[in-house]
């Protein structure tokens, strides 16, 4: 019994043992990297490798004023990165790729940032391939990947926060599932606040096509201004190659009242507005009394207008039908029917289509009860004359 607690104790020893910290690179440049840096380590690769490091970056980066604190971890066997995961207790993020070159696996990071400073660190158990000689001759050069790089993977990053963090700064996560991004106090389950006016405070989607051009192609929310009424508080706003193509915009009223929506489309300029009373402008920024205000041409199959009163008392019975003496006198004068309006007035206020429709109708009923008078007159002299 005694010799078998003895020799778990060895084993157990000469496990711990074999586990190593290395301190690797200290990397530093005084220019901004033309390709971005790529770490050389000896760690062998190809068939029969086999390793399971962590590895450690950390220090500045003067060019963006961020600091570097990257862990990184993979299982390599085979040829192959499996499970790659970095964190970041820094904010510092770029871009990370493991690959396998001339027989060795190099990491390569994807920043071309002036003044970056760092130091790489590792830690491994030992492994099959970790042994000390391969954590032993590392350097950092100015280099892209060579285009003969095998099993190129990119390393994704993960990062899990649990409790409550408080980051003034920046965010802050509560214990009841609320996420707050430049807030203490978060009152929804994401709430983004921002102390700079006129500026995007979230981008929600984004598309590669013209990515690379200004701010890009996304679709992003807008704070705008809380400053006099009239301005605009928010806007939902799409960006394609970087300029403005469309957006929904929130304009405030004064205090809790009078707020309203304009609809920008094209170039980013308004074309269409619902007002704080509820009417609509197409083509204009005026609605006036209307509920509908339209500064261009309507196009439609069918129009159905609701109207009140009809031009069937023309044939009541206690109708005075004007004489066409009387309609003639007053066509003579004002040089339109009587109860139609003038053609100034039309200039000046525009029609009623349902009224207008209405005094048609009218006149056509007159006209028939003149034919139906004619035409009675036309009987009697038949008579006369037979």
């Amino acid at each position: 019994m005694r010799s078998l607690v003895l020799l778990l104790s060895i084993m157990l020893a000469a496990r711990v043992a074999s586990a190593q910290s290395y301190d690797l690179i200290n990397y530093y440049i005084n220019s901004v990297p033309s390709n971005g840096v790529k770490i050389k380590t000896n760690l062998p690769s190809g068939t029969g490798a086999s390793m399971m490091p962590t590895i450690f970056i950390k220090g500045y980066c003067y060019g963006n004023a961020t600091t570097i604190n990257i862990t990184l971890s993979f299982y390599y066997y085979n040829n192959l990165f499996n499970f790659p995961k970095a964190s970041s207790a820094g904010s510092f993020t770029p871009p990370i790729t493991l690959a396998q070159e001339n027989g060795k696996i190099v990491i390569f990071i994807d920043s071309k940032i002036n003044y970056q400073r760092f130091n790489v660190s590792a830690y491994a158990i030992g492994i099959q391939s970790e042994i000390a000689a391969n954590y032993s001759g590392w350097t950092a050069v100015d280099s892209t990947l060579l285009s003969t790089a095998s099993s190129v993977t990119s390393v994704p990053y993960a990062n899990r926060i649990e409790g409550t963090a408080f980051l003034p700064d920046s965010i802050t996560a509560t214990s009841d599932g609320r996420f707050g991004i430049s807030t203490l106090a978060p009152k929804a389950p994401l709430d983004i606040n921002t102390m700079m006016p006129d500026s995007m405070t979230a981008i929600v989607s984004r598309l590669p096509e013209g990515n690379t051009s200004g701010r890009g192609t996304f679709l992003g929310v807008h704070a705008g201004t809380t400053t006099a009424s009239g301005n605009t508080s928010f806007s939902i706003e799409h960006y394609f190659y970087g300029l403005k193509n469309a957006s929904i915009n929130f304009v405030r009223g004064n205090s809790q009242q009078g707020g309203y929506l304009t609809f920008s489309t094209n170039d980013g300029s308004e074309k269409m507005r619902l007002d704080a009373s509820g009417n609509v402008g197409i083509g204009t920024t005026s609605t006036s009394t209307y509920k509908l205000a339209v500064n261009g041409t309507i196009g439609a199959k069918k129009l159905q207008v609701t109207q009140t009163g009809w031009a069937d008392f023309v044939f009541h019975k206690d109708y005075v039908l004007p004489s066409l003496q009387e309609v003639a006198e007053y066509i003579d004068t004002h040089q339109h029917l009587p109860g139609v309006p003038s053609a100034q007035e039309v200039a000046e206020k525009g029609i009623d289509v349902g009224e207008m429709n209405k005094i048609l109708l009218q006149k056509v009923e007159e006209l028939t009860l003149y034919l139906l008078q004619q035409q009675k007159r036309i009987e009697e002299l038949e008579k006369k004359v037979k």
